[in-house]
């Protein structure tokens, strides 16, 4: 899931307030999927067009709101927001099929 925001953010609880939305709504869309997530990566796209990514681990799988939303909080750590933000993402990498 990602977000382009209309007007760039720059307020860091903002921006983990909207990572958090964005890893919850994930789990709405997988939970009929029957498989778990490893893996949480957070995509930023910085004024002026600049895109990184940082992912982090799961300790275990899962799909329990709580947890994905600890891991992306972890992943956006991981960058340094002292640029307006354009855009959010937030992906789950899966275990593959049991």
């Amino acid at each position: 899931r990602e977000r382009t925001f209309q007007q760039d953010i720059e307020d860091a609880g903002e921006i983990r307030r909207e990572v958090a939305a964005l890893a919850r709504q994930l789990v709405e869309d997988l939970k009929d999927d029957g498989r778990l997530a490893e893996r949480v990566v957070v995509k930023v796209r910085f004024k002026p067009f600049f895109t990184s990514t940082h992912g982090v681990p799961l300790p275990e799988p899962s799909l329990e709101p709580d947890a994905l939303e600890a891991g992306a909080m972890a992943a956006l750590a991981k960058f340094e927001l002292d640029r307006p933000v354009r855009l959010l993402g937030v992906r789950l990498e899966l275990a593959p099929p049991a």
